[in-house]
């Protein structure tokens, strides 16, 4: 069955109607406070103790915390959090480019592009930039050397990976400000403030050999976290080539994967563990997403249109699954590869 927008209109006048698109910015002011007070009380434990044991121990929960701003941030980068354009703004520039290090313009626009074009292999920069690794076939034969070879070993590299994730992002992001793109002033105040705070004042409290560890051990946790609550969202569905003719409710679903869960799993995901509702209705706040989830599942089901919606379990089978499976067609002499094509 073809859908078309006014189908999405449709489903968008049911969550309307059940108030699941207002903004609810009481909700995100005392999830910012909350980990705003619990990063300053970590802060204060290593201070105080200031030796490897509390830093090393306290770098999991600052690491947690970490990775709850980068939700923030990314929520504030769709505007979910309030109407008010520069609170969104201060929220988002607070949590990725101060507290991260990782330019919020920087993330707004490479994942605007990313919800405009999911699992494009030209128009999606999560598939587009993906190297070393392959999450396309498409991509296989473009690698070579050291590339080829990860790529064949992909699904198990993948979890080490992740560790490095928050230093590429980083370099990324810096490199799209040094190139002239898109950035504000802000941007560059909240970077800054992001180096003196962890290479200066930190260090000057706790000496900078526990200092840079420090920062470079919540900067792999919270890379993990990242990677484990972004990979299973897209990767091993649907990738479109822009042929299709497939409406906008159609691309966002088809294209995405949820993931079943409680409580427990909603705080670590961020909410993006409801994917296919945040992809149809970006700005919709993390608190209605449960509830949307039920209309969206049930429209789904009335239009014939599948609605994948897993276990975490069954994600990652699927994830490693479908990154085993591009891996062993990188085969070291491309011409085997040809030969089995033809069979």
């Amino acid at each position: 069955m073809t859908l078309t927008n006014l189908d999405y209109i449709e489903l968008k006048k049911e969550l309307e109607a059940k108030g699941l698109l207002n903004y609810t910015p009481v909700y995100y002011f005392f999830i910012f406070l909350t980990y705003v007070l619990v990063l300053a009380v970590c802060f204060w434990v290593i201070f105080y103790f200031n030796n490897w044991l509390a830093t090393i121990l306290i770098s999991i929960p600052i690491a947690f915390v970490g990775m709850q701003f980068g939700y923030l941030g990314h929520d504030a980068g769709h505007r979910s959090i309030s109407k008010n354009e520069f609170l969104n703004e201060l929220i988002g520039h607070f949590s990725h480019s101060l507290f991260i290090g990782l330019s919020f313009n920087y993330w707004k626009f490479v994942h605007n592009q990313h919800h405009a074009e999911p699992n494009h292999p030209e128009l999606d920069p999560d598939i587009k930039e993906d190297k070393p690794f392959s999450l396309t076939k498409l991509k296989v034969n473009q690698r070579k050397g050291l590339a080829r070879v990860i790529t064949r070993y992909q699904s198990y590299l993948l979890f080490p990976a992740f560790l490095l994730l928050m230093f590429t992002k980083r370099i990324k992001s810096l490199k799209h400000i040094m190139a002239g793109k898109k950035y504000t002033m802000m941007d560059i105040i909240s970077i800054t403030t992001h180096v003196l705070l962890f290479f200066t004042v930190i260090p000057y409290f706790i000496g900078f050999l526990k200092a840079i560890t420090l920062y470079l051990i919540v900067s792999m946790q919270i890379g993990f976290y990242f990677g484990f609550a972004f990979i299973p969202n897209h990767v091993g569905m649907t990738i479109l080539t822009g042929n299709e003719k497939i409406s906008f409710i159609e691309k966002q679903v088809l294209t995405s994967r949820n993931i079943k869960s409680g409580r427990f799993l909603n705080l670590i995901s961020g909410g993006l563990n409801y994917q296919i509702e945040h992809h149809l209705f970006p700005h919709i706040s993390r608190k209605n997403l449960p509830k949307a989830k039920t209309i969206v599942k049930e429209f789904c089901a009335r239009k014939n249109l599948p609605y994948k919606d897993s276990s975490l379990a069954e994600a990652w089978k699927d994830v490693f699954a479908y990154l085993d499976d591009i891996g062993k067609s990188a085969r070291r002499f491309p011409i085997f590869k040809v030969a089995d094509d033809m069979v």
